[in-house]
């Protein structure tokens, strides 16, 4: 078979050599201009010691892509997807990039092609790649009958819908676990979770789903302490994925003085964007179907993004309560119309690292608001002298009392 190979490579440049395509294909490549690569150094006191991470790469010609990513937690694992009648692409993950291959014609088919249109040799051999710059915080695209999503920040996370099966192979290393249309893949500081509408098929560390799945993972690694804990809060996360309560998150940093964000939805067509993105101020749109349950959506806050100093978190212009806990916040149904939150710190080396649960009880559009409340030193300056000359005027009346009398 003739395959297009597209390689996203992390921390050096990769060669990219002896991809030829007619000219009908070239358009076939331009769709992955929404490409992503993650995971790299932060402005404001980030780096590679931040646990929250979104970044973006260019691809240079021959060169090939210049970029450096988070591992998925997938590496070595391969993703075949199918139709209902042939086999259209594999998704290969590997220590430091990751590749898309593509099924278009046959060897025959190609011979054939080249042989009527001589025209098509001489046009072949000149074909080099253009210029291009990948902004947007994930791949995205439909190739035939299939469509793909993928994110590559710390928090993984893959979508794909066919007509056909999707293989998840070589997972034999990984522990699995669960059953029907959820199963668990955990490996070191490693979890993840595959999501089907569908039954899922689990043999010989094969996993295999049929029209749709969603794969979100986390790994644990970049946390300097606390691993622990933070593996019991996120395996609660994980749990009201798998209950269909978590209907998305987004996660914000800052780069080179500039915000990055990525935002994934899990669920019942849920959506989150950002507004204004300032150090103390933050706005995040939040909109789905009307008829949805209530859904909770996670804001992860990287290193230097915004400051969790004395934070509100306003709902419609309406400050909320904090929830009492982190499963009550994962239950948005709980609580009538009340929406509350939970702020989670992250123990990350580089530091200043959240995110929080915010509980949306019903659905339509709706505006929420981070804001640091930052103490105003003139304020304080003052409080802290009215407060002295309270304390010394208390100790000289003491004293006064204490006089003998004359």
């Amino acid at each position: 078979m003739y395959h297009i190979l597209y390689k996203i490579k992390r921390n050096n440049i990769t060669q990219m050599k002896g991809m030829k395509l007619i000219a009908p294909l070239i358009a076939l490549l331009i769709v992955f201009g929404s490409g992503v690569a993650l995971g790299g150094e932060e402005g404001g006191g980030g780096g590679d010691d931040s646990y929250f991470n979104v970044g973006n790469f260019c691809q240079y010609g021959s060169d090939g892509i210049a970029g450096k990513y988070a591992l998925s937690g997938l590496e070595g694992c391969t993703i075949s997807v199918y139709s209902e009648k042939s086999h259209l692409l594999d998704i290969i993950y590997k220590s430091d990039h990751i590749e898309l291959l593509f099924q278009i014609m046959d060897d025959a088919l190609l011979k054939k092609l080249l042989e009527k249109e001589e025209w098509l040799k001489d046009y072949m051999s000149e074909l080099s790649y253009k210029k291009m710059t990948f902004e947007k915080p994930e791949i995205e695209f439909t190739y035939g009958n299939c469509s793909v999503e993928i994110h590559d920040t710390s928090i993984s996370f893959l979508k794909i819908r066919t007509t056909g099966r999707i293989v998840f192979s070589n997972l034999s290393c990984y522990n699995i676990t669960g059953e029907g249309n959820i199963v668990g893949l955990s490996r070191d500081n490693f979890s993840g979770t595959i999501i089907s509408s569908q039954p899922l098929d689990e043999k010989d560390g094969e996993i295999t789903a049929y029209r749709d799945v969603m794969f979100r993972g986390v790994d644990m690694r970049p946390l300097s302490d606390g691993t622990e804990k933070f593996k019991k809060v996120e395996g609660t996360v994980e749990g009201a994925i798998k209950t269909g309560t978590l209907g998305g998150e987004i996660t914000v940093v800052m780069k080179d003085g500039k915000y990055n964000v990525d935002s994934v939805s899990y669920y019942d067509n849920v959506t989150i964007k950002n507004g204004t993105l300032e150090p103390k101020r933050a706005e995040f749109v939040v909109s789905g179907d009307e008829n949805t349950m209530g859904k909770t959506i996670k804001v992860n806050i990287g290193s230097g993004a915004i400051s969790s100093d004395n934070l509100k978190v306003m709902f419609d212009g309406k400050e909320i309560p904090m929830a009492s806990t982190l499963a009550d916040v994962l239950d948005p149904n709980d609580d009538g119309l009340q929406p509350e939150y939970v702020k989670m710190n992250v123990t990350s080396a580089s530091g200043g690292e959240f995110f929080l649960l915010i509980s949306i009880p019903h659905f339509s559009e709706h505006t929420i608001v981070l804001e640091s409340i930052a103490r105003n030193p003139i304020f304080v300056g003052m409080a802290a002298v009215c407060a002295m000359a309270v304390v010394i005027a208390a100790a000289w009346g003491m004293f006064r009392k204490k006089e003998p009398t004359l």
